[in-house]
């Protein structure tokens, strides 16, 4: 696997965890904290993601 596509893979879960900080919120087990938490960390897994894929 090259690192361009584990940076591709990464960034896809990043994006997958933004719906579901929204979700959880919606549906009332986490305050806004947790979401705006939930949302900072699928920040930071997308562009780690991001690193990874354009590093040479």
């Amino acid at each position: 696997m090259t690192r361009r596509s584990l940076g591709r893979i990464v960034q896809f879960v990043g994006l997958l965890i933004l719906p579901f900080g929204m979700a959880t919120e919606l549906v009332g087990k986490t305050g806004e904290g947790g979401l705006l938490l939930i949302m900072a960390g699928g920040g930071l897994v997308f562009y780690v993601g991001y690193l990874l894929q354009h590093r040479t």
